[in-house]
């Protein structure tokens, strides 16, 4: 019985109390310690509403956070990925433009060959070019040598003519221009040795030889000079020449008896 009441003051008061305001009061403990019991669970509910809205509430908070966070993440990761995406057409172009720079550098070798074959043939071609033309000058200055030589005996001839035509016929040869000489002639008139007849004899560049001034003027000179251009690389034309000339001088200043 003891224990009981220990257990329950409600009981233990109801057994000794049997009056019936005693049992409403009874009753009336039992209702209000109901209602605290109510109470006070209706209180811990919203508490813990309001701890699980408070709990969602920033668990939600953290997961936005969160989301947010991997958010900002992925945007980093999609700027990097773009940026390995440069790297990568950055690595394309370079291949491509490295094959190009191979292919290049091939052709430029190929024709850097092509070239030197080119040179070493025009090398070739040249050293024989010039082997040639060394021949050919070397025959042009046999036949200067050998005209020059001709010329030279021919001069002598010439000079040993006119020394003799000097001494016998009285012709004086003297230099007046470039390529014109003065022929005159003297001992032709016996009565006067002295007196001298001329002409002036140039070489034109076209013309061949020709006359400037005669004096005194003699018939034959245009039938002379023509024979003389006629034939003017033979060496015994310009002393056949000369000698007509004199002969029709000689006719002017002795002239035949009857």
């Amino acid at each position: 019985m003891a224990a009981v009441l220990g257990n329950s003051p409600e009981l233990a008061c109801a057994s000794i109390f049997k009056s019936p305001l005693h049992s409403l009061r009874a009753e009336a403990c039992e209702r209000a310690f109901s209602e605290d019991i109510y109470a006070d669970s209706q209180a811990r509910l919203t508490q813990w509403r309001k701890d699980l809205v408070s709990s969602a509430k920033f668990e939600a908070q953290q997961g936005l956070r969160d989301l947010q966070h991997e958010h900002e993440h992925v945007k980093d990761l999609r700027g990097d990925l773009a940026g390995v995406q440069g790297l990568v057409e950055a690595a394309s172009h370079l291949q491509a433009g490295g094959a190009r720079l191979a292919e290049v550098v091939n052709s430029s070798s190929e024709a850097a060959g092509s070239r030197a074959q080119a040179m070493t043939r025009i090398c070739d071609e040249l050293h024989e070019s010039c082997e040639m033309h060394k021949q050919t000058l070397q025959k042009v200055e046999d036949n200067i040598a050998k005209q020059q030589a001709a010329a030279e005996s021919h001069h002598a001839e010439a000079l040993k003519l006119i020394s003799t035509y000097r001494d016998r016929l009285g012709l004086a040869i003297t230099r007046v221009a470039p390529q014109t000489v003065r022929m005159a002639f003297s001992l032709l008139d016996q009565c006067d040795p002295g007196r001298e007849v001329f002409f002036i004899l140039g070489l034109g560049d076209s013309e061949g030889y020709r006359v400037s001034e005669c004096v005194p003027h003699v018939p034959e000179l245009k039938g002379l000079l023509e024979d003389l251009n006629a034939d003017a690389n033979n060496a015994t034309s310009l002393p056949r020449f000369v000698c007509g000339m004199r002969r029709a001088f000689l006719k002017i200043v002795v002239p035949p008896t009857a």
